[in-house]
């Protein structure tokens, strides 16, 4: 999958096997029999894993015909926070479970103030987890997406059009019955403002990270008067170009690996040359090498170049992480490739027995594609400055024009401008070394939201509400309702 398509929050935590509430009475029976309005719906909550609970709400398909046909929305709060306020969180993605990421990580969301102050309330979005997920009618088809070999050398024209094939047939697996154009930003949002009815909230209050930044900006825009405490923390620009999106997430990329080499180069056990030029060209040989060949591991599957990337990229989204990489590295240069798969295997969610523990790659194609096919941004011809912009990553992601092809496009989606004067200013925060999300979509971001704080991180790694204590401070001053000094705004 190419990056355009995927700024996932990687949070550090395995996404675990999720809560399957089955609240009564059915609130789509009870809609569809007429015994209340899609407005009256009680949001029934029913004790759910250890110390949580869920519930469904019934939303309409599609929200140009919010008398047609439903389907239920998945929420999980912590149990016995009901008394406090309301506030929606995203994880990113596109395609993340809230849900699953609010199971596995609850108490290190955030603050202890975010989590003793507000009913923390995870909601999948639609397509996503157990909010009527995309479903591929062919799995084999995701694992070679994911990991398989091209039969023919790369880079030629036969090994881009072998690739725009697998990816076009994955896609259209996924195309069931239901139109994946309904599994759109802007239909999720409008999911977002009928959860804050039900909830009783005057005012949405809402965490997004990453891709829920875009999620978070789109529900502004359509519902501006309704917008709460807000905080939009590792931000994107949904303007940009997706070629300059691309663009400047290699680069991005690049300067996380090279923070990652100068702190390598401090460590007995760096596996590289000691010099950032030698390092990155040993790195970019170990991928060259992999381009018509495959690496053995220690199970019955070789490493493939697309899983070394994965297994490479998904290590610089933290510097928690960095360590890994060191040991993936030091293997793959040995001509082992397990650490590097086990890491690959990470990003994309696969267990060890072949399965998916989520259907993130899949909804994130579908909510990608949807926006993005419906209102395509005009697109440069920029392969040569994104080969340049990384030796290491740069090449291998310099073409991924048919990546969407097979995918359908958003239905109700309108053109929105993203231009909009809030009655409540929102908290941006960008992160100056961010390589999935880089500091200058915050900055355009904030610019574009009228009256907005943006505040910057110096650090790196992808979002820093819930690692940074100087963020943390501020932003938990923010949804105090304190004041907001221009001179708290910056954090180091």
């Amino acid at each position: 999958m190419t990056l355009r398509l995927r700024a996932a929050l990687i949070a550090g935590v395995l996404l675990l096997a999720g809560c399957t509430p089955t609240p009564a009475p059915d609130p789509v029976a009870e809609i569809s029999s007429g015994a209340v309005s899609l407005y009256e719906q009680v949001i029934i909550w029913e004790d759910c894993e250890d110390s949580f609970e869920c519930a469904i709400v019934a939303a309409p398909l599609d929200w140009q015909v919010p008398t047609g046909s439903l389907i239920t929305v998945a929420l999980m709060r912590k149990a016995g926070t009901a008394s406090l306020e309301p506030l929606l969180v995203n994880p990113g993605g596109p395609g993340s479970s809230s849900i699953e990421w609010l199971l596995a990580s609850y108490e290190g969301l955030g603050s202890d103030y975010l989590r003793s102050n507000f009913q923390v309330i995870a909601f999948d979005p639609r397509g996503v987890g157990k909010t009527s997920p995309v479903e591929c009618s062919n799995l084999g088809l995701k694992d070679q997406l994911l990991y398989g070999s091209s039969p023919y050398r790369f880079g030629t024209e036969e090994d881009i059009q072998y690739s725009a094939d697998l990816s076009y047939r994955f896609a259209q697996s996924c195309q069931g019955e239901l139109s994946t154009g309904y599994y759109n930003t802007q239909q999720t949002a409008k999911d977002m403002e009928l959860l804050r009815i039900l909830l009783g909230s005057e005012k949405l209050n809402y965490l997004g990270y990453s891709y829920g930044t875009e999620l978070g900006a789109t529900f502004a825009v359509l519902f501006p008067d309704q917008v709460g405490l807000f905080v939009l923390d590792g931000a994107v620009d949904p303007t940009i170009d997706p070629d300059l999106s691309l663009l400047g997430q290699i680069k991005g990329f690049d300067k996380a690996l090279s923070a990652y080499l100068v702190d390598c180069f401090t460590r007995v056990s760096c596996p590289l040359p000691n010099d950032m030029a030698e390092a990155k060209d040993t790195i970019a040989g170990l991928l060259s090498s992999l381009e018509n060949s495959s690496m053995p591991t220690d199970f019955d599957r070789d490493l493939s170049l697309s899983a070394a990337i994965a297994g490479m990229i998904v290590t610089l989204y933290s510097q928690d992480s960095w360590e890994y990489l060191s040991i993936g590295l030091e293997e793959g240069l040995a001509g082992d490739g397990t650490t590097l798969l086990l890491l690959a295997d990470f990003y994309n969610d696969r267990d060890a027995e072949g399965g998916y523990l989520t259907n993130l790659v899949e909804a994130n194609y579908a909510i990608a594609c949807a926006d993005e096919i419906t209102y395509p941004l005009p697109t440069s011809d920029l392969t040569k400055e994104i080969t340049a912009a990384s030796k290491v990553f740069g090449k291998y992601f310099a073409y991924g024009e048919s990546s969407c092809d097979g995918w359908a496009a958003g239905i109700g989606n309108q053109k929105l401008d993203y231009r909009v004067d809030l009655p409540n200013p929102v908290m941006i925060v960008g992160t100056t070394g961010d390589p999935a999300t880089p500091y200058e979509q915050a900055v355009t971001l904030s610019s574009l939201m009228q009256g907005s704080y943006l505040l910057t991180f110096e650090g790196e790694g992808h979002t820093a509400y819930g690692s940074s204590d100087c963020v943390g401070s501020v932003v938990d001053d923010y949804l105090a309702g304190k004041a907001i000094s221009e001179d708290s705004l910056y954090c180091r």
